[in-house]
């Protein structure tokens, strides 16, 4: 599943590495930019809902391989905007070249609707085979193969380029790897690995204590559904979801423009820098699994732990919001910052979403991914307006260094503490 996210965010992040090269041959203004990245959103939340409703009816073991065919294929067309007379087919009236625009347009579109059907598999895979205390940690294994693509993708993209190769070698040589993934998959995991049926090994060996502390926790199974519960959970997960997904998010997409456009970063030079940044969102990812399950160690509940290490992530987060007032390697050590403190609050996002009700997690889940990526997609589409017509960046980084801390707020007020549940 690392490896599945891996070639999740390599496909998603060769296009934000190389905009500033495909700005002048191919019409991708800033304008434009936002849009190919707000399509992507948009595209992202339909296939949230529609791959969490079916997985929650046919489970991951089929539609896994499905969702990464169908984005590895995404990635593999976009290389045909290079052909002139392919392109012009899809052409507008009134704007002449437009067609390799209107691909990539189609193209994004169609990786951001698969993308997000790695998403309910890996949550529904995750929680099946690990123990709400060790959930933290996994999951952070799991998005770990984020940073660690985004990290390769410039390294790799770099390369190319200095063998001389053009910037389509990219697309279409990550697009192939992820056709590999499928019958490593296949091969690896049965049917009853994963059937919902039956308890991931060691939940019967947590105390009645550790179990008090979920959402909804598996024990008294023909207790009445509890709504109130269910809507503070829901409202609670809704704005951690939205507020690290407007700050990861916008960073993901233009932080490679931003040195480069802004900055005046060289290619060689903003390539360095972005794999800086992944490195620390990796270190950050693995580091809040890790002081969950110290804290948990310590004496602390499981849901107090999980608080207590959003608040932290979150106040490194917020660096971000200083790194327009400091500019320079200031202002890029303060966004390299930021990066551990983003990725490090997703394994915990994740982690609360696997306290939902089993039977439906996945379109639950893909529900709130859904509105956050729609949100997203607004905010990418006016930051690219906005970029277009300024050159600033810097309401983004206020966005992205403060937006998670409304999730604090949510936790703090709304989460539902383990002594409101009736016995």
């Amino acid at each position: 599943m690392m490896f599945a996210t891996l070639l999740n965010y390599m496909d998603r992040q060769v296009l934000p590495q190389i905009a500033t090269e495909l700005k002048d041959t191919y019409g991708l203004n800033d304008a434009r930019y936002g849009q190919v990245a707000g399509n992507f959103a948009q595209a992202f939340a339909f296939g949230s809902i529609f791959f969490g409703f079916i997985a929650d009816r046919i489970g991951p073991r089929l539609l896994y391989p499905f969702v990464l065919i169908g984005w590895s294929a995404a990635g593999l067309a976009t290389p045909l905007m290079r052909d002139a007379a392919f392109v012009a087919q899809f052409e507008k009236p009134g704007e002449p070249g437009s067609g390799a625009y209107y691909w990539l347009l189609y193209c994004r579109s169609l990786l951001g609707f698969f993308e997000a059907g790695h998403w309910p598999c890996a949550l529904l895979t995750a929680r099946q085979i690990l123990v709400a205390r060790d959930r933290p940690l996994g999951n952070g294994l799991l998005q770990s193969g984020a940073s660690l693509g985004a990290i390769l993708v410039p390294l790799y993209v770099m390369a190319v380029r200095k063998l001389g190769g053009g910037w389509e070698v990219a697309f279409w040589t990550i697009g192939a790897a992820g056709l590999l993934w499928v019958p490593l998959w296949l091969a690896l995991v049965r049917r009853r690995d994963l059937s919902q049926g039956e308890t991931p090994v060691g939940e019967a060996h947590e105390t009645s204590e550790e179990k008090k502390q979920g959402a909804f926790p598996a024990s008294h199974p023909r207790s009445p559904f509890e709504w109130v519960r269910f809507v503070r959970v829901y409202l609670t997960l809704f704005a951690v979801i939205l507020g690290i997904g407007a700050s990861w998010q916008f960073i993901r997409e233009w932080l490679p423009k931003f040195l480069k456009e802004s900055q005046g970063f060289s290619a060689d030079v903003a390539d360095t820098i972005v794999p800086l940044y992944y490195i620390s969102a990796e270190l950050g990812c693995f580091a809040a699994g890790a002081l969950v399950l110290w804290l948990v160690g310590r004496g602390r509940d499981v849901h107090s732990a999980r608080v207590i290490g959003y608040a932290v992530f979150a106040l490194f987060t917020a660096s971000a919001a200083l790194a327009p007032l400091a500019g320079g390697w200031v202002g890029v050590t303060l966004i390299v910052i930021a990066g551990a403190g983003i990725l490090g609050l997703h394994p915990l996002y994740y982690a609360l979403v696997q306290e939902l009700p089993a039977k439906h997690m996945a379109i639950l889940s893909g529900s709130l991914a859904a509105v956050g990526w729609l949100v997203v997609a607004e905010v990418q589409k006016g930051m690219g307006a906005h970029i277009n017509a300024t050159k600033s960046y810097d309401i983004g980084f206020y966005i992205a260094g403060l937006a998670p801390l409304m999730g604090l707020v949510a936790l703090l007020l709304l989460w539902p503490s383990s002594s409101s549940r009736k016995s």
